[in-house]
């Protein structure tokens, strides 16, 4: 099947590539089930991961869903201080690529769903900029 082409409506481009990625995001969530430290941080990753299957990804309130979830990922994906290059280090620089790696379809969700924001925003502001009388 060839996808459609979308070049007329960047937003639909948009939720388009966001339905696309959706799937590979509600399965990073399940590979990641595992590595919540607290039941705050599983629960918030379950409604999210709920929240992308069903398709509703698309308002802000569920890209601060995202946003939650990935901080504390983020954090340790980014490696924090390193010692001093020994086997342990490189077993720790290892986990967090492979915690990167796991991220990654977390990451382009996001990335997507930010672009979509500001295509709703920029729109709103060209409306308002047409409707305003410019004398």
């Amino acid at each position: 099947m060839c996808e459609p082409n979308l070049d007329y409506d960047p937003i639909q481009a948009t939720v388009f590539q966001a339905l696309t990625l959706a799937s590979s995001a509600h399965n990073a969530l399940d590979q990641l089930s595992g590595l919540w430290a607290d039941r705050h941080g599983a629960n918030a990753a379950r409604r999210l991961s709920v929240q992308i299957a069903q398709e509703k990804i698309f308002s802000a309130r569920d890209l601060d869903a995202l946003e939650q979830v990935l901080q504390p990922l983020m954090s340790v994906a980014e490696g924090g201080p390193r010692a001093d290059g020994g086997p342990l280090d490189q077993m720790l620089r290892l986990g967090a690529q492979d915690l990167h790696n796991k991220i990654q379809p977390l990451f382009e969700l996001r990335s997507a769903l930010l672009t979509l924001g500001r295509l709703r925003r920029s729109e709103q502001i060209a409306q308002t900029l047409r409707g305003e009388d410019m004398t």
